[in-house]
């Protein structure tokens, strides 16, 4: 849940330019245009100009040789309505000599300049966009890149999970890692702002990856949100302004024109690419960062692309504010249009929804249908609740996930497993309640659901094992070490936290993390683990960083030597489970039970795992051949037989028999 966001954007704002004539229903209606050359489109003699605005009485396209002063166009023309698509206004011109343009909307009792919604690069923090052909323009394309040569077609596309679907992948034979761009960038330029070359080119970062073993990085927001470029304040980046254009604060020093951060974002994913790690984008289509006057959507179609109450204010489901209307069907267009074409100008391979619980189920098939048919191996999921309450007739939950798609054959659209991650490490919303790991099997049900893939009849949500998104943390709520800490020592903090433990409670804190990352990756199901988590990433107590300074976020890899115990137990963990991913991954005959309290037996195939979370030794009676996970070079071996006969404290065994 989302309470990210600032106060100013949470006063609910009545405006008359909203109170149209025409409602929602009408215009889908009357408006509906299915064709997908909105926005700017560029051949050998001319631009061609498509702006949707059903409501306007005149729209012009106010042309700018230079991003540098736009404060007045060197030139107007205006725009006619497409005789045969009513709502589409439309312009052929001759835009030699100019590099941006803006759309100059009448609409009733406001005129507004805004940027095109449609378009695909825009100079700094949106203001304009810009002239350029982005899949043609050598100004656009990186150089020297291995896989990803061709963008804007199918053919070009590029995934390493599944060698770009020569081979059918399951979600659960993926490894997903968050990640933030400015805390890894701080990895490679310690006073980075957040760069997207240096992400590309980062060999700390790539090694770092590789050697952990994961599939796929999830990179938190960076398409074009509020926080202006020249802002140097951390964000997480949940405040959308622009969907389609990436986030010019990320683009390096020097920022010339927007087909330079389509470049570079561009670069960054080819190289990810290059290693063998997937790309996932986490995308915020369920509410912008301002409405009205702040928001180029509101300025485009007054009051469409949003939920409004009776009374013309916002639904505020998100909590931030607002809420996109996935269910008008302009705005549905517009959201798959927009996935489509990070996939297919950019070569992203998944998305994660952020509050996909305000988005209608009807919305979600769409995406994933539409996404599948570029890559059968694309990553959909999110966050299966909502920030409020919303106005959504038909959103996205657990209990509903199944009927997005619900052919089994296929993956599908995933979600986060809150439950299964709150029964892992206690609630995130009481900081002092634990969870299995601490000892505490209250949620014991939803531990033996969560190993046994969350299957419905089984105490889950789904028929189709990968579908729950199993995980202890992410960038939201505390840390899983934070939240560790927090409960070994029963109190909030907000401060340095290696410092406040004994080295008791250190060590004690580290077989927590070993066996929460256990659960994670030898359940049935689909791992997400966050960036740092590995070797046991702290922001000293604080739950909510979505502007905290950088001492807070920013990734310190020294801690991965500091306790490489951790860091190898997470690494074997993932090569044994790529190993055995048959037995650890979709695994539908798999069985948990407790059978002694905080004591359960997991039998998975051919292997036999114990988890015990007491703070001594129980007694077992089994044999078998021990999986011998190394703490001290990240690898696994299978020893000889032997008879198992006690499980350590706070720890698992791992017998095959």
């Amino acid at each position: 849940m989302k309470f990210k966001f600032f106060a100013f954007f949470m006063g609910m704002l009545l405006m008359s330019s909203i109170l149209v004539a025409k409602s929602s229903v009408d215009i889908d209606k009357d408006f509906y245009y299915g064709s997908g050359d909105l926005g700017l489109s560029l051949t050998d003699s001319a631009a061609v100009f498509k702006c949707w605005a059903p409501l306007a009485k005149s729209v012009k396209v106010l042309l700018f040789k230079d991003a540098e002063n736009l404060s007045k166009p060197a030139k107007s023309l205006k725009m006619k309505k497409d005789s045969e698509n009513p709502g589409v206004w439309i312009l052929e011109a001759n835009t030699e000599g100019f590099s941006y343009y803006q759309y100059e909307i009448a609409n009733p009792g406001k005129k507004s300049r805004v940027c095109d919604i449609w378009g695909k690069a825009a100079s700094v923090d949106s203001q304009a966009s810009q002239i350029v052909d982005i899949n043609k323009d050598k100004s656009a394309i990186p150089e020297n890149l291995k896989f990803d040569i061709e963008w804007g077609t199918k053919d070009g596309y590029y995934n390493p999970f599944g060698e770009n679907g020569k081979t059918s992948k399951s979600y659960t034979d993926a490894v997903i890692y968050e990640m933030h761009i400015r805390d890894w960038s701080r990895v490679e330029v310690s006073d980075s702002l957040g760069k997207f070359t240096q992400i590309g080119d980062g060999e700390k970062i790539i090694s770092h990856l590789k050697d952990l073993g994961v599939t796929h990085v999830q990179i938190l927001p960076s398409f074009e949100y509020a926080e202006k470029a020249s802002n140097k304040m951390y964000n997480w980046g949940y405040n959308p302004f622009n969907y389609n254009v990436p986030e010019t604060r990320y683009v390096q020093d020097g920022f010339k024109d927007g087909s330079q951060a389509v470049k570079e974002m561009r670069y960054m994913i080819g190289k990810l690419h290059e290693n063998g790690i997937s790309v996932i984008m986490d995308v915020v289509y369920n509410h912008t960062s301002g409405i009205g006057d702040a928001s180029l959507y509101d300025l485009t179609v007054p009051g469409y692309f949003y939920r409004l109450n009776p009374d013309g204010t916002y639904s505020n489901g998100s909590g931030c504010g607002s809420e996109v209307a996935t269910e008008h069907k302009m705005v549905r267009k517009f959201v798959v249009d927009s996935v489509k074409h990070w996939m297919l100008d950019y070569h992203i391979n998944g998305f994660r929804f952020d509050l996909m619980g305000l988005h209608e189920r009807d919305t979600m098939k769409e995406i994933y249908e539409e996404c599948s048919k570029i890559d059968s191996n694309v990553m959909i999921y999110g966050e299966p609740w909502t920030g409020g309450k919303s106005k959504v007739k038909s959103g996205v939950s657990k209990s509903t996930v199944d009927l997005i798609v619900e052919d089994e054959s296929v993956n599908g659209v995933g979600c986060f497993n809150d439950d299964f991650r709150d029964a892992i490490k206690g609630g995130v919303f009481n900081a002092l309640e634990g969870g299995f790991v601490q000892g505490n099997s209250s949620r014991i049900m939803h531990i033996i659901s969560g190993l046994q893939g969350s299957v419905r009849g089984r105490g889950g949500f789904t028929k189709k094992i990968g579908r729950g998104i199993n995980y202890a943390e992410c960038h939201d709520n505390h840390t899983l070490f934070d939240k560790l800490a927090i409960t070994e020592l029963n109190k909030n903090l907000n401060e340095d936290i290696f410092s406040l433990l004994s080295e008791s409670q250190l060590e004690n804190i580290k077989k927590e993390e070993k066996l929460a990352a256990a659960l994670i990756f030898l359940a049935q199901g689909t791992p997400f683990i966050n960036g740092g988590q590995e070797f046991m990433r702290t922001k000293r107590g604080n739950a909510n960083s979505y502007m905290a300074p950088d001492i807070v976020n920013q990734i310190d890899i020294s801690m991965k030597e500091k306790f490489s115990d951790v860091y190898n137990t997470y690494k074997a963990l993932i090569s044994f489970r790529k190993a055995n991913k048959t037995e650890f991954g979709a695994n539908e005959n798999a069985s948990a039970q407790m059978i002694s309290p905080n004591v359960v037996k997991y039998v998975s195939g051919k292997f036999t795992v114990y988890f015990n979370s007491n703070s001594e030794p129980v007694s077992v009676s089994d044999s078998g051949k021990i999986v011998q996970i190394n703490e001290k070079d990240g690898t696994y071996s299978v020893g000889k037989s032997v008879s198992v006969s006690s499980v350590p404290e706070k720890s698992f065994v791992i017998i095959q028999k």
